[in-house]
């Protein structure tokens, strides 16, 4: 029974337990419905993105019909030329397809023949080897019948001469026996004198020998002598030289160390450095991105002063065009020095693009990778998960918009070649060389823009 609440302890606990698992699910619900509005979040992004697709699917798909009506206009009479150069063209294709088909038919055929020729030459191959094992086989039997002939032969007339040497043999040993006996008994009186002169001549030798003896004794013990005290003099330098090696080991490892800490400390001033220059990029980015947002507020201001008199859908006044110079079509309201800068501005701005769609599109890959490895908790209660799932959605929404960026700088080129450049493709009036040299593939004036008249 517990003092302070009068309950019993079981039914305390019991309490305490359903008031834990109460708050556990009110957390867990928290969690849900954070989840929940992260997802809903993300899914008005989605909806926010798709929405901008489509405005710009319909901007692209006036101007293109704005473009196939002034290419209608244009080339109405280069039509017929222009199919009559398809057909040959089709033609020409044509012929070189069935070329094409003819020569790989051709190659086919060469080929199945090349085949069967080379498995023709293999089972010739094959059966000249067969008759070469053949015939071999047979010359090796016949070769063993007339060595087994010959041995036969041979044995036969070994055993004749050795029965023919063995009586002869015995003839002489005959003799030999009569004649070794009467030499033994001469031999046994000449043993006998040696072995006395022997005797005595032993003994003179017994005497040298100990003398011999004696005196190699001396030498050996003088020799290990010295090779005892050269041994000594080898291990004294021996460890000399084992100290000076270790020595030297020490130094070495010690110069290893320092420049393994001197590599790792270069490569973290690299990673700084990489780390400093991402950051200056970044600032480098927003800064631009304020500059234009800048730039665009002070458009709509003056937008908004003018914005009754761009109303009316005016006629496109005729463009007057020089001679085209090096790939650019100069006007009478852009000259050649003009458009050279615009070109070499709008040639950089897209290769700035192109890199920063291609950052952006590796940024969201590496995001994609490292939730296929598992790096990220993307579950119900994996916060960092959502963050980089927007993460991720914001690096493509940026390619996307740097990728339409770069199609709109192409056109502002192609316009540039054929001397269309610098003008409305709503009104036909020549666009502000400021607002130019601030957004140089503009296609509106500024009050076209912010009456929704033009194209972007």
């Amino acid at each position: 029974m517990s003092e302070s609440s009068g309950y019993p302890d079981g039914v305390m606990n019991a309490a305490a337990k359903r008031k834990a698992a109460a708050k556990k699910k009110a957390a867990l619900v928290k969690k849900k419905a954070a989840l929940a509005k992260k997802k809903a979040v993300l899914a008005k992004k989605k909806a926010a993105l798709a929405k901008r697709k489509a405005a710009l699917a319909k901007k692209k798909a006036a101007a293109a019909k704005k473009q196939a009506a002034l290419a209608k206009k244009k080339t109405a009479a280069k039509k017929k030329a222009a199919l009559l150069a398809a057909a040959k063209r089709r033609a020409a294709d044509e012929a070189r397809r069935k070329k094409a088909r003819r020569l790989l038919e051709e190659r086919r055929r060469k080929n199945a023949r090349r085949k069967a020729e080379e498995a023709r030459r293999r089972k010739a191959r094959q059966k000249l080897e067969a008759k070469r094992r053949a015939a071999k086989a047979r010359r090796e039997a016949a070769m063993k019948v007339a060595r087994r002939r010959a041995e036969e032969l041979r044995r036969k007339k070994a055993k004749k001469k050795a029965e023919l040497q063995r009586r002869i043999a015995r003839q002489k040993a005959e003799a030999l026996r009569k004649k070794k006996a009467a030499q033994r008994k001469k031999d046994d009186r000449a043993r006998k004198l040696a072995r006395l002169a022997a005797e005595r001549a032993r003994k003179l030798a017994r005497r040298e020998a100990e003398r011999e003896r004696k005196r190699r004794q001396r030498e050996k013990l003088a020799e290990r002598k010295r090779v005892l005290k050269e041994r000594l003099a080898e291990k004294k330098r021996r460890d000399l030289e084992r100290q000076v090696a270790m020595e030297e080991r020490r130094r070495e490892q010690a110069r290893k160390r320092a420049i393994i800490e001197e590599e790792r400390r270069e490569k973290q001033r690299e990673r700084d450095k990489i780390n400093k220059a991402k950051e200056a990029e970044r600032q480098a980015r927003e800064a631009e991105r304020a500059r234009v947002r800048a730039i665009r507020e002070e458009d709509e201001r003056r937008i908004r002063e003018q914005q009754e008199k761009a109303m009316a859908k005016p006629v496109k006044p005729p463009i007057e065009k020089y001679e085209p110079i090096d790939g650019i079509t100069p006007t009478a309201d852009f000259d050649i020095d003009f458009l050279r800068a615009q070109r070499a501005l709008l040639i950089e701005k897209r290769g700035e693009l192109l890199g920063q769609a291609r950052r952006l599109e590796e940024d969201a890959q590496e995001i994609v990778n490292a939730q296929e490895m598992g790096d990220v908790d993307f579950g119900e209660e994996g916060g960092e998960g959502d963050t980089m799932v927007v993460e991720r959605d914001r690096d493509l929404v940026l390619s996307e918009q740097a990728k339409t960026e770069v199609e709109a700088i192409d056109i502002a080129l192609r316009r540039m070649e054929i001397g269309e450049y610098g003008y409305s493709t709503y009104s036909g009036l020549p666009i502000p060389r400021e607002r130019l040299e601030v957004l140089p593939w503009a296609t509106e004036l500024v009050t076209e823009r912010a009456g929704g008249l033009g194209s972007r």
